[in-house]
């Protein structure tokens, strides 16, 4: 090709070189990575432009298994759809991480979206259980739940928008998806009224996802943390290790498969706020749920805990260990209480957290799907399609 006069050559080279001479040496990749989207240039270094960021909406919707889902079929569909914003597709997500899905039921597919991967498909092992396993076979809560759904097998899901300009990367003609089961097999040993057993299975759902067109990948992963009034009774034992344990699961299988700059995106019902305070609503499950627990008496005696503070201090330990856990690893939670409740016991359970840094176009949002249970407050919504909110973060990538 026809090159340029030598002249212009070196007075180009001249202007790039004070260019860069004139660039503040405090300026760090990270400064780079954080500059305003909107200003179309990179602030930290204004002769080049930034590299163009892409906006990935993620939603966290947790099912219950379809417990408090309406008899009204048509009514739900709407409800969803709009919380979906279908019919605004600036708005919509682009990937659904569910948590608390049936594997033999897909409310999404009419709303135009694929599901992606379920933990139901895990072969040669199974990895996904029954509700009726899931919720060790307790009365109470089988009888609320549809007696046609008490041997569904209970899955983390993960659903991309047919129209998204996301899609699952493939290497040769295999897609990039999988399953791991990210809990152990302790077994829940006691009694004094509590649900005994094998520990439930917990797994996590995974899916790397590329801009059609090429850019920086980002691995969805989705799951659900042991934890919740079955489990929450046997805190004193090993169950806190456990909580520490999984999502490190999930950070150990990210950090095997990323490459290059591919961030992780980790998204569940953690069963846990991030923040255990004297005042808060943790501290308030603790009194009304569990510390009357005779299970709970007869271990925290068998460990030697004779006062009331270390019992409660070693339950504040079991709740808040994902995300210390996820902390110690670098990760960084997406938002915090100030987005909103997502339990309908008043609690913010649903995380995200990603293994970087992500700039978020907008604030997260919570999309009302239930309601609260011990509120004076008006209800939030019409029409309760389970018992958590949906929780949206845009990232640009």
């Amino acid at each position: 090709k026809p090159r340029a006069p030598r002249d212009v050559q070196q007075s180009l080279c001249t202007v790039l070189v004070a260019a860069m001479e004139a660039r503040s040496p405090a300026a760090t990749e990270n400064d780079i990575l954080s500059a305003s989207p909107e200003s179309g240039k990179d602030e930290a270094n204004p002769i080049f432009p930034a590299p163009a960021k892409h906006p990935l909406r993620v939603m966290s919707l947790n099912f219950q298994y379809y417990s408090s889902y309406p008899a009204d079929e048509t009514g739900a569909q709407q409800k969803l759809r709009d919380a979906l914003c279908v019919d605004r597709p600036d708005q919509a997500p682009d990937v659904v991480a569910v948590q608390e899905g049936l594997a033999s039921r897909n409310v999404l597919d009419a709303l135009g979206f694929d599901q992606v991967i379920c933990s139901s498909q895990q072969e040669p092992e199974r990895v996904a259980q029954t509700v009726r396993e899931m919720v060790y076979t307790d009365p109470g809560t089988l009888k609320i739940c549809p007696g046609q759904l008490h041997n569904e097998l209970l899955c983390n899901q993960i659903y991309l928008r047919r129209d998204s300009r996301w899609e699952v990367e493939k290497e040769g003609e295999v897609e990039s998806k999988g399953v791991r089961k990210v809990s152990s097999d302790s077994l829940l040993n006691g009694g004094c009224g509590r649900c005994q057993g094998k520990l439930a299975v917990r797994s996590m759902v995974w899916a790397k996802l590329r801009q059609r067109g090429g850019g920086r990948a980002a691995y969805v992963m989705c799951t659900h943390i042991t934890g919740g009034r079955f489990e929450d009774q046997y805190f004193v034992q090993e169950l806190c290790e456990e909580r520490r344990k999984q999502p490190e699961a999930c950070v150990d299988f990210f950090d095997q498969v990323q490459t290059g700059d591919d961030v992780g995106i980790l998204v569940g019902d953690f069963n846990a706020l991030d923040d255990y305070r004297d005042d808060g609503p943790m501290h308030g499950y603790y009194v009304s749920g569990i510390a009357g627990s005779e299970g709970v008496k007869a271990d925290a005696e068998e460990a030697g805990l004779s006062s009331p503070e270390e019992i409660e201090g070693l339950f504040k330990k079991y709740m808040v260990s994902p995300f210390k856990a996820l902390r110690d690893r670098g990760w960084t939670f997406a938002y915090d209480q100030s987005v909103g409740i997502t339990s309908a016991f008043g609690h913010l359970i649903d995380h995200m957290a990603t293994s970087v840094p992500l700039q978020q176009e907008g604030k997260p949002e919570v999309r009302y799907l239930t309601n609260q249970k011990f509120s004076k407050e008006p209800p939030d919504t019409e029409l309760v399609v389970t018992d958590h909110n949906a929780v949206v973060v845009t990232f640009l990538i």
